[in-house]
């Protein structure tokens, strides 16, 4: 019957599953659509269900059959569970404990870092800001000039918009789930390394005014403007992780760095400014040293635009269609959309891990304390004539539900003495598997440690109850 019901609610869950979660949230989980009850684990499951209960049957059938049915009744009546089956039943509440708080503190980490990587991205504001992509072909753009004059005309047009703040360009907007292009560079006056001593960085391309629509902090000297173009000097502005790891002295700007390593032929370039560093998706440990460099010195066909609204940016979408439109009708918009759905999906597979996670540590929650109510109601129901005893010897009652819940803390704590280690382990590997994405939080492993006992207590107060509520009269009529 228990089978039965499970298979039942599997097929239940997974529909719901796969109904109630956006799409939004599964387009960067490969193979989300094709999730279903295997018909190979569907099988293996009904086995496995049947192996089961024949296996505990038949070692039930061979159990009995030992002793003298006399010794064995007489004994049941004294005794507070047989030897093996009670050590066997405890076993599993023990273990029950022990994969509850382990599956909790998966949940609480995943639940956590979603939380974390949302607040690294709030800084941007993102909820006013559209994002789209645009691609030239380079047969019909193949100077500079043209593609210049192209994304030139579209920032102008698109910033004459009603309602617009700012608009820019950029290579590659945070959250993609996309790495930047990587680049070795030099640093003039320092020794010239070959390709694979040389030091590298993000290499991110934009116009102007991405610092102000995404609101990344300048933190020294200026960023580049319309001015720095192609017959202006070349220069660039680094992010804060990169001053301080290649220029500690705090000398960073007005040195010259050029793409490329060893003998490159890449023009010098100075560094004009710093501006706080972005994380650029999820998966990134920590963020890496980034040049920007600014897009009217080095064009490139395909950009990401982005344009910061009063509000509503979905509603920007027709009217920058139009402005584009009107600059060469051959050129389509795609992946419209707000900056702030880009950042929600991104992370979807964060949240989607911490959902099932909590389903998990909830069904295992929810048996631990079905286990610790079954185990002690049993041993209260075999401990009546016990009871009765006490009681009738001058026991109190609450001395009775005392000895009843440190039979439920005993079993807890076990659970707990071997769950603790093993959770501390699969905390330290998630927090090396995603470095800067799930880190140890010995806070959250008290909070479900407690949380558990707690339940284990509530699950023994049922059999509390009924075993001070025995009568001595009645209890001593089994002997």
């Amino acid at each position: 019957m228990a089978g039965c019901v499970a298979i039942a609610v599997s097929f239940w869950s997974v529909k719901v599953l796969r109904t109630s979660i956006a799409p939004s949230w599964t387009m960067w989980v490969p193979g989300w659509d094709g999730i279903h009850v295997d018909r190979t684990v569907l099988a293996f499951t009904v086995l496995l269900i049947a192996a089961v209960g024949l296996l505990f049957g038949l070692a039930t059938v061979l159990h009995s059959n030992q002793g003298q049915p006399y010794a064995t009744l007489k004994e049941s009546g004294r005794s507070p569970m047989l030897g093996s089956k009670g050590r066997l039943r405890s076993g599993l509440v023990v273990a029950q404990v022990m994969f509850a708080l382990v599956l909790l503190v998966c949940a609480g980490l995943t639940t956590e870092a979603f939380l974390r990587l949302v607040d690294v991205y709030r800084g941007f504001q993102a909820a006013n800001v559209l994002r789209t992509e645009i691609r030239l072909p380079e047969k019909s753009y193949p100077e500079n000039t043209q593609v210049v004059s192209f994304y030139e005309r579209v920032l102008r047009g698109s910033n004459a918009l009603p309602g617009t703040i700012a608009a820019c360009l950029v290579t590659n907007s945070p959250a993609s789930n996309v790495d930047n292009e990587t680049t070795f560079f030099a640093i003039n006056g320092r020794p010239t390394l070959k390709a694979g001593e040389a030091p590298s960085a993000d290499l991110q391309i934009s116009s102007p005014d991405y610092f102000s629509v995404l609101r990344i902090p300048l933190v020294a000297g200026r960023v580049y403007s319309y001015a720095d173009n192609d017959n202006a000097a070349r220069v660039v502005v680094v992010s804060r992780s990169m001053a301080a790891r290649y220029f500690p002295r705090g000398d960073e700007l007005g040195q010259q760095i050029k793409l490329g390593a060893g003998e490159s032929t890449e023009q010098w370039m100075t560094i004009v400014g710093v501006v706080e560093d972005v994380r650029q998706n999820w998966w990134n440990p920590i963020t890496r040293p980034t040049i920007y460099e600014p897009f009217f010195q080095s064009p490139q066909h395909s950009m990401v635009f982005l344009m910061r609204v009063a509000s509503n940016p979905a509603g920007y979408a027709a009217s920058l269609r139009g402005v584009v439109r009107g600059i060469d009708d051959q050129i389509a918009l795609t992946d419209v959309g707000t900056l702030e759905t880009e950042i929600t999906d991104s992370i979807a597979i964060i949240r989607i891990m911490g959902v099932l996670m909590a389903l998990f540590g909830g069904v295992a929650l929810a048996l631990s304390s079905v286990g610790v109510y079954g185990v002690l109601s049993e041993n209260v129901a075999r401990r009546i004539p016990e009871i009765g005893i006490r009681l009738a010897l001058g026991a109190e009652p609450r001395d009775v539900m005392k000895l009843v819940l440190l039979r439920s803390l005993k079993l807890t704590g076990i659970g707990l003495a071997i769950g603790v280690p093993v959770a501390l382990a699969v905390n330290r590997a998630m927090s090396s598997a995603i470095f800067g994405i799930v880190s140890i939080n010995l806070f959250l492993l008290a909070g479900f440690t407690v949380l558990l006992l707690v339940v284990a207590l509530v699950a023994a107060y049922i059999p509390a109850r009924r075993a001070m509520s025995v009568d001595p009269i009645v209890a001593l009529r089994y002997e």
